[in-house]
């Protein structure tokens, strides 16, 4: 027989749990939205996109994993937010000829990498801004991990010149 005070308790303990998830899904929500900004220079364009990916996130919900799972979980956001960005780096190859155009000199750091080609920046942020590592972004964008990992470093190489300019 449950006492008074765990029965008390009970609710209140739900009640936390809900705003956990709560903040937890807005915490991943303004991670997505960040990485979205320094991909897109559109603030709407942005938004779309996160939505689109939380669309995503709930679709892979119902091929077996739970909702809040999905959506709670950053590495799976992340993977969808990669997915979206996927045929970037063939629009990047043949624009530049196969090899990266250097961003302009004297630049800040945010303006520099919105110079980069669109896929040597979402590689660049996905590695350097969330931390996973070659190999993880080059099965989630069916991509060689040595190819991601030069162009990281390139990207590196780049920003480096254009900030100390």
């Amino acid at each position: 027989m449950a006492t008074r005070t765990q029965l008390q308790l009970e609710p209140l303990s739900g009640c936390i749990h809900e705003q956990f998830l709560q903040s937890e899904y807005e915490r991943q929500r303004r991670r997505i939205y960040t990485l979205c900004r320094w991909m897109l220079s559109d603030a709407n364009r942005a938004r779309r996109m996160e939505i689109n990916i939380f669309l995503d996130a709930c679709r892979g919900a119902d091929s077996g994993h739970g909702l809040r799972e999905e959506i709670m979980d950053g590495e799976r956001l992340v993977a969808h937010f990669a997915v979206h960005f996927r045929g970037l780096f063939a629009s990047d190859a043949a624009a530049a000829g196969g090899g990266g155009a250097a961003p302009p000199s004297g630049l800040r750091l945010r303006e520099a990498v919105r110079q980069l080609p669109a896929g040597q920046r979402l590689l660049y942020l996905l590695h350097e801004l969330e931390g996973y590592p070659p190999a993880v972004l080059a099965d989630w964008l069916d991509l060689d991990p040595g190819y991601c990992a030069r162009l990281i470093h390139e990207a590196r190489l780049q920003l480096r010149d254009a900030v100390a300019a």
